[in-house]
């Protein structure tokens, strides 16, 4: 599947003046902002955490650091991307979640990653609907993809609740992956509280 087609112009504009924020049930979806690195460092430190992502292992402060500026700049150059996620309970920065948009398959793809101690209660699937809602109601995209690692059965969970489908086994990036996707007019968004915020994107 090549890259996917959005509507890169509106959110380009989009992006110099404001970001969109989304609010479900459980959780706030929000822009990061640079004084998250030390918080979020405590999630991508520990390697059951890190185990399906990149190489495998844990992250140090610094590396977790330079990721988030990457991850805050293509959000800025899109409009779109990865949200912190942050547990609204007890305000507490859980993970994130949100898009990555490459140029090559599998396209635009939903990305997750969650704290050990929030997993288990349905958070990453929340959190994941609400982003797939955004992306065909809001970004018009045609398809959305997820990618993981053949052994990463909690991933995988989680794209089959939310309707996505298994379309093949491939090397993605050197790792032998599994690659599923949803289409547009096969998602079917439920009645879970889904709220749409406009927000000014965090200083540097």
């Amino acid at each position: 599947m090549g890259a996917l087609t959005y509507r890169q112009s509106a959110t380009a504009a989009r992006a110099v003046e404001s970001f969109d924020e989304l609010e479900t049930a459980r959780l706030r979806l929000r822009m990061f902002a640079p004084g998250d690195a030390f918080e979020f460092s405590s999630i991508t430190r520990d390697p059951e955490v890190m185990r399906f992502i990149g190489e495998g292992g844990p992250i140090s402060q610094e590396e977790t650091a330079a990721n988030l500026r990457k991850i805050v700049n293509a959000f800025r150059r899109r409009g779109f991307g990865r949200w912190a996620v942050v547990h609204k309970e007890t305000n507490r920065l859980v993970g994130y979640c949100g898009f990555s948009a490459g140029v090559t398959t599998p396209g635009v793809e939903l990305a997750y990653l969650l704290a050990r101690p929030f997993w288990g209660r349905g958070l990453a699937t929340e959190a994941a609907r609400a982003c797939l809602r955004y992306a065909f109601e809001e970004l018009k995209l045609p398809s959305v993809s997820a990618i993981t690692r053949p052994g990463n059965l909690r991933s995988r969970r989680v794209m089959e609740h939310l309707g996505m489908k298994f379309l093949r086994e491939e090397v993605y990036l050197s790792y032998d992956c599994v690659h599923y996707a949803v289409e547009r007019d096969e998602f079917r968004p439920d009645d879970s509280t889904y709220v749409l915020h406009r927000s000014r994107a965090a200083s540097e």
